[in-house]
């Protein structure tokens, strides 16, 4: 391999064993038709042997291109691919799916973009993508949540990272990592553009609609104050409520001199109380997070590097 290294192209890989080859092959020959030095850089984030073993045998057969680390453990795909960015050799990062959804053909595109406008990222978003509907509506709904809570774009897994972006990633320690939103933190020097999606070929995605949920919630409560402020918002609105029901229990026992009905009363406590758990319930989501960052869990920890 050259002395400089172009381009690394980061393959964060669980669970995949058929496409993992074709993957290589293809990112291979994309990056040599451009005249590109390259590495390209699998992850095996704590998955079967089966995948490991693979990855073994295509670093056996293409020694000089293919670069692997074994995880010690399923971290996630942010953190995998942290990881990939970190121990890259190339100047230039892009990041891709092991699941050929996204053809390894369309890094052309990442590099035009790039290129021709020196982004600090570039996104290759699909414009149609093949996913079952259940997943489809997860990741809008994700996409929108963000939209409107924090301004930021989503983007997704096939990404394009300048050199100068790189090294500010490299920093990252949060155990509750969404590389996407710390991207924009960062910079709002970022492209879109469109590249074909096709379906899977091996397996079936580890993103379910609870799980697409689930990843949406934790978002909201470790890159956002959103809860914080409807919290606020909330706890203002319960208190001119309260204030005005007040005054009327007050105008009746004074001027009508009714009593306060035992339903209404009841009524009253248990509406606050409900109001008071889920307010502590979020200030516990907080709490938890900043006990996270003070005891530094590590994003990843590397058990093998070839």
């Amino acid at each position: 391999m050259s002395e400089k290294t172009d381009i690394t192209v980061v393959v964060p890989v669980f669970n995949s064993v058929e496409t993992l080859r074709p993957v290589y092959e293809r990112v291979a020959t994309t990056l040599a038709k451009l005249n590109k030095s390259f590495e390209v850089l699998f992850i095996e984030d704590g998955g079967p042997l089966t995948s490991w073993n693979e990855l073994k045998s295509i670093k056996k057969a293409f020694p000089e291109t293919v670069s692997l680390i074994r995880l010690g453990r399923n971290y996630g795909q942010n953190a995998a691919t942290v990881c990939g960015i970190t121990n890259a050799r190339g100047e230039v990062v892009i990041t891709i799916d092991d699941d050929l959804q996204t053809p390894p053909e369309e890094i052309e595109k990442l590099l035009r973009a790039y290129e021709s406008n020196g982004s600090a990222a570039v996104f290759g978003v699909a414009s149609q993508q093949s996913n079952p509907i259940v997943k489809r509506i997860g990741s809008y709904m994700i996409k929108k949540i963000f939209d409107w809570v924090d301004g930021a774009e989503i983007g997704s897994s096939f990404r394009l990272i300048s050199p100068g972006l790189k090294g500010k990633l490299n920093k990252q320690a949060h155990d509750q990592l969404f590389l996407n939103q710390v991207i924009h933190w960062y910079t709002d020097e970022i492209e879109s553009i469109e590249v074909q999606h096709e379906s899977r070929t091996e397996g079936s995605s580890g993103y379910s609609f609870f799980g697409l949920a689930g990843i949406a919630m934790r978002l909201l409560f470790f890159y956002t104050d959103f809860p914080l402020r409807m919290m606020s918002y909330t706890g203002l609105l319960i208190a001119f409520v309260c204030f005005g029901l007040g005054s009327y229990f007050v105008y009746e026992k004074l001027v009508i001199g009714a009593e306060a009905g035992f339903a209404s009363l009841i009524t009253a406590i248990f509406f606050t109380t409900g109001i008071i758990m889920v307010c502590l319930s979020i200030l516990g989501s907080y709490i938890s997070r900043i006990y996270s960052d003070r005891i530094k869990r590590p994003v990843y920890s590397i058990k093998t590097k070839l």
